[in-house]
């Protein structure tokens, strides 16, 4: 084993990359980084105990010119007897039905044809030929997007199984060097000459001058980027740790918790938070790029304070809404336009909304039963006040409560009593014949209505749709 060899090796047990028994799949596009790794890989299978296949992906680009990169590779493999897949992603046909940005739609194809490959074939692993520079670029072009400049990962899992960087230890150069002894060339994609892409350009333009002035700035941020990740992987177990005991669930089986418990936690996990509760939000699915920075912010700004209340709309339809100390989330759901008004008849049930209301005098006979409402409650009201109405809260609202001196507010009463913002326009409102406000059912009575028949004159009972249909109900809803 070389220098080179050993440098490789060495990085591969201490970062358990490669284990014995691994069938492992070298992605391979002819240029010198993947020669290299594929090379690396041919020599070692037998000392790693390892299944070594090597596959290329022509996304049609360049014409014969990218074809011939495939039988350059497929050549190579059969000179070292290396099981070999390849083909093709029509990037140009891709982009002019769909549109889209052309590294990406590569990308995408690309990986999609490693995945099927590693799935048809049974193999465990995906080898890629990423280095030291190519490190230091990522970190430069995440600084300069304001992200955490942990790198690519060296590991991570993918569709159908993980894949690896065992050379994310080495350069360029010492790549370029290890391939000269096998005596093999390598293919040049004129792409990588231009600037047009921003990691071509770093790579031009900005990591020589880094180098230059310290040729260790490569491996540096090799070992930065593996120290940060590692800080990461710490605070993510942490913020997992702190979701589950922060996390209950609504009715719709929902994300909600009290702003206190998530004020209480370290800025750093509140950060770690927010992914965390839109994955359980989205079920893993993926949240639309535009959103996702600013997605991001603005739920960390709403549930770093309980001054207040507010919504926030969601992709996806769902929003994220702070009310009186507690965040929920919540399906958005177009609600239907409330009831009109409708006039409440002596002794029916009438409906409105998902209510149903009844009055009465209180010596009538055949009142409802105790197991036909939820709630009732007495009152007096002179004559001038009949008929009762119900109808929706409207701007300038006031209900006359006991022991005040003056009418309330609903708005205020609404805050005061923390009923939900999304509930208020469709509380049923009791209103007299004046269309003065006596009641808010479920909420709170006026001044002249009692818990204690204590000499009142009617009886008011609620009950909510379906508990029991009296058989003047139907005809008093409608």
């Amino acid at each position: 084993m070389d220098k080179f060899e050993r440098k490789v090796m060495e990085y591969i047990e201490r970062r358990s990359l490669i284990g014995r028994g691994d069938r492992i799949l070298v992605a391979c596009s002819g240029g010198v980084d993947s020669v290299g790794l594929l090379l690396f890989l041919a020599k070692q299978r037998h000392f790693l105990d390892i299944e070594l296949v090597a596959v290329h992906v022509d996304h049609m680009l360049r014409g014969e010119e990218s074809k011939e990169d495939g039988v350059y590779v497929k050549e190579l493999c059969t000179r070292f007897e290396i099981p070999f897949y390849g083909g093709q992603v029509p990037v140009p046909e891709l982009i002019g039905k769909e549109g889209g940005n052309v590294q990406d739609v590569c990308r995408k194809g690309r990986y999609g044809y490693f995945a099927k490959v590693m799935a048809e074939g049974g193999y465990t692993k995906l080898a890629v030929a990423h280095h030291a520079e190519d490190q230091l670029e990522t970190v430069i072009m995440q600084l300069s997007k304001g992200s955490v400049p942990i790198g690519m990962r060296d590991a991570r899992a993918v569709q159908g199984g993980m894949l690896i960087r065992p050379f994310m230890t080495v350069d360029k150069l010492e790549i370029r060097s290890y391939i000269e002894k096998f005596g093999v060339e390598h293919r040049e994609d004129p792409s990588n000459a231009s600037d047009k892409y921003t990691r071509n350009y770093l790579r031009h333009h900005a990591v020589p001058p880094i180098l230059k002035t310290n040729h260790m700035a490569a491996a540096n941020s090799v070992r930065m980027t593996e120290s940060l990740q590692e800080d990461d992987a710490l605070l993510s177990d942490l913020a997992n740790e702190a979701f589950s005991r922060l996390l209950s669930l609504t009715a719709e089986c929902l994300p909600s918790f009290e702003i206190k418990h998530f004020a209480s936690m370290h800025p750093a996990l509140q950060k770690r938070m927010i992914p965390l509760l839109l994955n359980y939000l989205y079920r893993g699915e993926e949240i639309p790029v535009e959103y996702s920075g600013a997605l991001v912010e603005q739920l960390l700004r709403q549930l770093q304070t309980d001054a207040g209340n507010a919504e926030l709309h969601l992709p996806g339809g769902y929003l994220c809404i702070r009310e009186y100390g507690v965040v929920r989330f919540e399906k958005s759901v177009k609600e239907p336009e409330p009831d009109p008004p409708k006039i409440l008849l002596k002794g029916v049930w009438t409906r409105w909304g998902k209510q149903c209301f009844y009055w009465n005098a209180v010596s009538a006979a055949g009142l409802p039963s105790t197991d036909e409402y939820d709630e009732r409650m007495y009152f007096t009201l002179p004559v001038t006040d009949f008929p009762l109405f119900v109808r929706a809260r409207k701007d300038g609202d006031r209900i006359w409560l006991k022991g005040m001196p003056k009418p309330k507010r609903l708005s205020r009463l609404f805050i005061d009593e923390k009923v939900a913002a999304q509930k208020r326009d469709r509380l049923p409102i009791i209103v007299t014949a004046d269309d003065e406000v006596c009641a808010v059912p479920g909420v709170r009575y006026g001044k002249l209505f009692s818990r204690q028949a204590n000499g009142e004159e009617y009886v008011f009972m609620v009950k909510p749709v379906g508990k029991y249909y009296g058989p003047d109900e139907e005809l008093a809803g409608t």
